[in-house]
C-alpha cells in the first residue's frame, strides 16, 4: 500500500457510541471523511440522526441507531443491525461516557455506579458485541475512549468515581488487546484532556477564575478542539497503525507531562 493510502478508510463500517454530538460526532465526522461509512447510536435518536444527515453529506452512508450502553441487549441488536444494514463491522469507536464533579465522601452509591455503568460497563457490552462480526471476519478494530483523568488526578476536580472509571477503560483497552489479538482485532485508547465540549464551555463562561486555573496547568496553556482528536481516531483505525495494539495514546496539551 503506497503511503499515502495509508489511512484511506473508504469502504470501512464504524459504529460510534454516544456519537450524536461532541467529540463523538467530531471524531465520526473525521472517520468519514477519510471514507468510512458512520452508524451513530445514541441514547437520544433525533440527536443520532441529525449528526448522520451531516455525515451523510460528506458521502458516505450513515445510519441512525438508538441504544443505552447500559444494556446489553442493545449492544448486540445495534451491532447487528449495523452488519446487517453495511455488510460488515470494521471500526468500534467506544466514545458515550459521563462526567460529575462530587466529593468521594458525598457521592451517592447510586452516582458512581452510573458512572461506571455508563463509562466502563458500556466499552465492555459494546466490546463484547463486537467481537462476533470481528472475529468471523478475521479483522476488527476497537478504539476506546479514556481519560488523561484515568492517568493522572486533574486538580482541583473531585471526581474519584469518573477517574476510577477512565483507568478501569485503560486496563479493559489492555486486557482486550491482549486477549483478542489473535483473533484480527486491534484495541487502543484515546486519552483526551480539556476538551471544547458544550459544558465546558457553560462553566468557561460561568466562572471564568476557575478555568484560568485549569489553563494554568496545561503546558500549552488552552483546551484542545474537538477536530484535533481526528487524527489520532483515523490513525488507530487506519492501517497506519496495524502493529499497534493496547496502546492509550494521550492527547492533552501535556497535562500529564506534570
Amino acid at each position: 500500500m503506497a503511503n499515502q493510502d495509508m489511512f484511506d478508510l473508504t469502504g470501512r463500517n464504524a459504529l460510534v457510541t454516544g456519537g450524536g454530538r461532541g467529540l463523538g460526532k467530531a471524531m465520526a465526522r473525521g472517520l468519514a471523511q477519510y471514507g468510512a461509512n458512520i452508524a451513530i447510536v445514541d441514547i437520544d435518536l433525533e440527536t443520532a440522526q441529525s449528526a448522520a444527515q451531516e455525515i451523510e453529506a460528506l458521502g458516505v452512508q450513515s445510519l441512525a441507531l438508538r441504544g443505552d450502553v447500559r444494556r446489553e441487549e442493545d449492544a448486540e441488536r445495534t451491532v447487528n443491525e449495523v452488519v446487517e444494514a453495511l455488510g460488515s463491522l470494521d471500526i468500534l469507536l467506544n466514545n458515550a461516557g459521563i462526567a460529575t464533579v462530587e466529593p468521594a465522601e458525598t457521592l451517592s452509591l447510586a452516582d458512581f455506579k452510573r458512572i461506571y455503568d455508563i463509562d466502563v460497563t458500556g466499552v465492555f457490552l459494546f466490546s463484547k458485541a463486537a467481537f462476533r462480526p470481528m472475529s468471523q471476519q478475521g479483522r476488527g478494530n476497537i478504539i476506546n475512549i479514556a481519560s488523561m483523568a484515568g492517568i493522572s488526578v486533574p486538580d482541583p476536580q473531585k471526581h474519584t468515581h469518573y477517574n476510577s472509571a477512565k483507568a478501569a477503560v485503560i486496563m479493559l483497552t489492555k486486557s482486550l488487546a491482549a486477549e483478542w489479538a489473535r483473533s484480527g482485532i486491534r484495541v487502543n485508547a484515546l486519552a483526551p484532556g480539556y476538551m471544547i465540549t458544550p459544558p465546558v464551555i457553560k462553566m468557561r463562561a460561568e466562572d471564568p477564575e476557575r478555568w484560568a486555573f485549569w489553563m494554568s496547568r496545561v503546558p500549552m496553556g488552552r483546551a484542545g478542539a474537538p477536530p484535533e482528536l481526528q487524527g489520532a481516531v483515523i490513525y488507530l483505525a487506519s492501517d497506519a497503525s496495524s502493529y499497534m495494539t493496547g496502546n492509550i495514546m494521550v492527547i492533552d496539551g501535556g497535562y500529564t507531562c506534570w
